[in-house]
């Protein structure tokens, strides 16, 4: 049994060694960088080895089935993280509706009901007040009659008091179980789809924390939303199941499309748009996205909508609670109006993103960033204690957004249907709290997500201009400027304004085009509103652009220091490789000299790099191959479940020196004694990807973001000089266009290093020695002395 593993070399035996397919999975370090052409490899030989497996049997029948099994599994997981996205969208909708009630009152009948399934059979308004004698107010449980001074003193109260312990209690959740959790997750998203590696930040325990933290941290009031945070529920549905199959288990790169698929069954569920889903993953978070994943997002999202539909969380058939549509169409003279909140949306959205950062970058370089909870505790309370003053501030935003998106129905009494100055004033004056309080919200730690925030901003500034556009018209209805309204006593629709709106602030904060199009067309259902939302979002971009071409999330990404390369954009470069290549000495590896103890001291130094280049000698620096950290450790980890780890086991990464050391152990033999030595070939790539330093910049750029390379040796006739990585990429980038001075750490790579270097196996040319492999596909050499 022995032989069967270690193998006696005589002086004519022949060992063969092939290039492995390692059965443990490529293990990343928290914060590195995944390697897409390893994993693809390795995704390539696993189906290989199905192949063969299913050839075997010689039944045709369940070879067909086996491939079919190993075929449909992306389509089961997709099921599943659509139908659990759909499933938690509900479950928070409900939490949010319930929740928000709670500062106002409850339902004296059922208090586990909302306001609004409570006071469904009691339809009639007055003042945009309902009255419901089954809902009772605060000042009510104390006696105190609502409508006078002391009642409404004492709901202001409860309404301050409720906020604040539901802020409180989200930043807890989030400070004590799942740190990842806070935010929308939506720029991390951005990234673990570029390739970067995140721990924790997809687990079951930030999956758990986000929604139940997501819940309180928006029936708080504070100025955020719930969409952009379901991108982040979405993938981490994606990361739990996942792991039902070992081909996404194993493999970092097949695991990103699904977490593609993930983020757009988010999208779809927060707007009710699987298309709009879909685009947004494709255009703003995934960095690779073929075909196949194009299919499996659609499938995904329109699972994650139809749950949602069956579930029917607002009792009102909708799948969003702003979900409007429109009798009335638009006339020309309103393309003034219309260019007019697209500049205003690019302008709020580019001041916007600046003062944000600003107040990050703040928020994390001072003393507040020892007292988060108290910080959150804070603007909730200035919050609540402005937003109860304007009533188009005060409620549930999802509520607030789709009365200003809504057609007013003839005879309808609202405010919003009856409106004079003291509306418009109102909206604006909230518009403008909005923004303001929103800057300081963004970026706390509490689940919070910005698209509604900024649709309530445009929408308000929206609906504010469409009032006026409609008394101008009542006021001077014989003017040429409404000669295509026909005397039409409504011709303008104030909600259109509000929708237009919403979308150029959100096209402004985000730098979202076609997908938010999308996402606005089904949202109304309208296709005649298609070419002013176009026309406003592509104006309100353009604006924001001439201030800063990266968006709010973008912004975050550099602000957090997360090594995105972003493959949207282009760059001229001057440079040459060997401008670009980091200037630290490089730790390197000999050929020769090297023991299970050199290399066991090698991992315990100071971790300057991930990896480390094979050579020659440290005089000729003749490059041999590359082998990273975590591959040598896994190298030296199997020898010793193998119980072949003496220190002195001399470590080959040549064949030249194997087949020297056998000969020379084959002329020293002594009888009864055995010495091994160590083949590290296996975990070495003997062809790392290579660039004379002369090599334009711009090749290098392309090669790190078209290939997903993770880095590039510098060699000049075989001689090493440098190393090249994406964090060294980053940084000349960053030094030579746009500069980010709020930058709070360093570029990430790796949880210890700020380099970025990782290995991948290549092909290897014929080899001339045999050898037998073990089931760890560790290769072991036994010389009988």
């Amino acid at each position: 049994e022995g032989m069967e593993e270690r193998v006696l070399v005589d002086d004519d035996s022949t060992i063969d060694v092939r290039p492995p397919l390692l059965q443990d999975p490529a293990y990343y370090d928290d914060f590195d960088t995944i390697d897409w052409l390893r994993d693809s490899t390795r995704d390539r030989k696993l189906r290989s080895k199905v192949d063969r497996q299913n050839a075997s049997k010689h039944v045709r029948i369940m070879r067909k089935l086996s491939q079919a099994f190993y075929a449909v599994q992306a389509w089961i997981i997709v099921a599943l993280i659509g139908l659990l996205t759909g499933l938690l969208a509900a479950a928070i909708d409900v939490g949010v509706d319930w929740f928000t009630d709670i500062r106002f009152g409850w339902c004296k009948a059922n208090f586990w009901q909302s306001s609004q399934v409570c006071c469904r059979e009691f339809a009639d308004e007055e003042d945009g007040e309902q009255f419901c004698p089954k809902y009772q107010q605060w000042s009510q449980l104390f006696g105190v009659d609502a409508v006078s001074k002391g009642g409404y003193a004492l709901n202001y109260f409860f309404y301050i008091l409720i906020s604040i312990i539901f802020a409180s209690m989200a930043a807890l959740f989030v400070k004590a179980f799942a740190r990842w959790a806070a935010g929308s997750g939506i720029p991390e998203t951005k990234t673990i789809l570029g390739g970067f590696v995140i721990r924790g930040f997809a687990s079951p325990n930030t999956l758990l924390v986000k929604c139940i933290g997501l819940i309180f941290s928006v029936s708080s009031g504070l100025n955020l939303g719930k969409e952009g945070p379901l991108v982040h529920v979405g993938v981490c549905c994606a990361e739990l199941f996942s792991k039902l199959f070992s081909k996404y288990r194993l493999n970092e790169a097949k695991k990103r499309e699904l977490f593609s698929a993930a983020a757009a069954a988010g999208v779809s569920v927060a707007f009710g748009a699987p298309i709009g889903g879909v685009l947004f993953s494709l255009e703003e978070v995934s960095y690779y996205f073929p075909h196949k994943t194009l299919w499996r997002s659609f499938f995904c999202a329109a699972v994650a909508a139809v749950t949602l539909m069956y579930m029917n969380p607002f009792h009102t058939g909708k799948l969003v609670i702003f979900q409007v549509q429109y009798t009335h169409t638009w006339v020309t003279i309103e393309l003034i109006p219309f260019l007019l909140l697209a500049i205003i949306g690019g302008l709020i959205g580019s001041f916007f993103i600046k003062l944000n950062i600003k107040m990050c970058h703040y928020r994390k370089t001072s003393w507040l960033q020892k007292y988060p909870i108290q910080e959150v505790m804070f603007i909730a309370a200035l919050t609540s204690l402005i937003s109860y003053l304007n009533p188009y501030m005060r409620g549930n935003s999802g509520e607030i957004i789709g009365s200003l998106f809504d057609e007013c129905d003839p005879g309808e009494k609202t405010l919003l249907c009856n409106p004079d100055y003291k509306v418009v004033l109102w909206l604006l004056m909230g518009g403008v709290m909005r923004f303001t309080l929103t800057i300081f919200t963004f970026g706390t730690k509490v689940p919070a997500g910005l698209f509604i925030p900024s649709l309530a901003i445009g929408a308000s500034f929206g609906r504010a201009l469409g009032i006026g556009m409609s008394m101008l018209q009542q006021a001077y209805p014989d003017s040429f400027l409404f000669y295509e309204c026909n005397q039409a006593s409504e011709c303008f629709t104030p909600g259109v304004y509000a929708l237009v709106g919403a979308a150029a602030s959100l096209a402004g904060f985000t730098r979202m085009t076609v997908s938010l199009v999308v996402i606005i067309f089904e949202l109304t259902g309208e296709l005649s509103y298609i070419l002013p939302i176009i026309i406003a979002v592509m104006v309100s971009k353009w604006v924001a652009d001439a201030f800063g071409r990266e968006g709010i999330y973008d912004m975050h990404i550099l602000l957090n220091g997360y090594p995105f390369l972003e493959n949207k954009r282009e760059y001229r470069f001057t440079s040459t490789a060997y401008e670009v290549m980091g200037q630290e000495p490089i730790d390197f590896l000999p050929v020769e000299g090297n023991t299970i103890s050199s290399l066991n001291s090698k991992l315990r130094e100071e971790k300057r790099f991930t990896g480390y280049p094979v050579v020659n000698s440290d005089q000729s620096m003749q490059l041999v191959g590359f082998i990273s950290r975590i591959e040598l450790r896994q190298a030296l980890d199997q020898f010793k479940e193998m119980g072949s780890s003496e220190d002195d086991t001399p470590c080959f990464f040549r064949q030249q020196d194997i087949n020297e050391f056998s000969l020379r152990s084959q002329s020293t033999r002594v009888f009864g004694k055995k010495k091994l030595l160590q083949d590290m070939r296996p975990w070495m790539d003997e062809t790392p990807v290579q660039v004379q330093p002369t090599t334009d910049t711009n090749l290098i750029f392309d090669m790190f973001k078209k290939l997903g390379l993770r880095y590039v040796l510098v060699v000049d006739r075989g001689e090493l000089l440098g190393i090249i990585t994406k964090k060294d990429i980053l940084m000349h980038i960053d030094q030579t266009f746009d500069h980010f001075k709020y930058r709070v750490k360093p570029i990430l790579t790796s949880s210890a290093s700020t380099s970025d270097l990782s290995p991948f196996p290549s092909p290897r040319g014929a080899p001339r020695i045999q050898m037998r492999e073990r089931n760890t596909d560790v290769r072991e050499i036994e010389f009988d002395m």
